[in-house]
């Protein structure tokens, strides 16, 4: 049985990966190639009427620094003292909140702006990443499924969601999540990796082994995580 592969956009999983290393035989690969959510410098925009146009959280860029987040607060608390419902600003806010690990007002934010645009799927992803890092891992698998359901071909959430359910040891839970995943990105390594993962954890073998060995044909990286599942099986 195999370990969880660290993902290196989710650094704050780290601590659970030390926990089943007690268990577990092997260490699997620590690698990423698909970008998933970040946050972006932000740049004060202009006030906006009501709710604004609907605002988008899964920018392919890198995340913020320590210190690109507090200059991001700062820009975006000045456009909210003018424009207290700008929602870019809110959502600058949000994302720089994540980034100091300020959990509880990112998490305000999020709620605020999903008051304003309910039927945005972005926003219930970016409210359940916040959730998963601060370790509320239900309200994570919640929030996903709430993106989902507004979106259902939303890869992110789906993988996401299956491996927040890994946290949870709801290895077969998270199985359809990552087939998914897979489904909608045929070349994504990480999903079939994690999900050879679960396989392993769920004692199904004879399914574990071929994704993994696809993971690895995938990305180099994945190679490690085979050869210790086929040294420790």
């Amino acid at each position: 049985m195999l370990v969880l592969p660290s993902y290196s956009p989710l650094p704050f999983m780290k601590h659970f990966f030390a926990l089943l290393l007690i268990s577990a035989a092997a260490l699997p690969a620590a690698h990423a190639q698909q970008t998933l959510t970040g946050a972006t410098a932000y740049a004060a925009p202009a006030p906006a009427a009501g709710g604004g146009s609907a605002v988008t959280t899964t920018k392919a860029v890198r995340r913020l620094s320590h210190g690109e987040s507090k200059a991001q607060l700062r820009l975006a608390e000045e456009t909210l003292k003018t424009s207290p419902r700008n929602a870019e600003a809110l959502l600058g806010r949000a994302e720089a909140h994540v980034g100091l690990k300020n959990y509880k007002e990112a998490l305000a934010d999020y709620s605020t702006l999903i008051k304003m645009q309910p039927t945005n799927p972005e926003l219930y992803f970016g409210r359940a990443l916040a959730q998963l890092r601060d370790d509320q891992l239900a309200r994570a698998v919640a929030d996903f499924t709430k993106a989902l359901r507004l979106n259902p071909g939303h890869a992110p959430s789906l993988m996401y969601r299956g491996m927040a359910k890994m946290q949870l040891l709801n290895y077969k839970g998270a199985v359809p999540d990552f087939a998914k995943v897979i489904q909608l990105e045929p070349n994504n390594a990480e999903a079939y990796e994690y999900r050879g993962i679960c396989y392993s954890h769920s004692y199904q073998e004879k399914l574990a082994l071929p994704d993994l060995e696809k993971a690895a044909a995938l990305n180099p990286e994945a190679e490690k995580t085979l050869k210790r599942y086929r040294t420790h099986k």
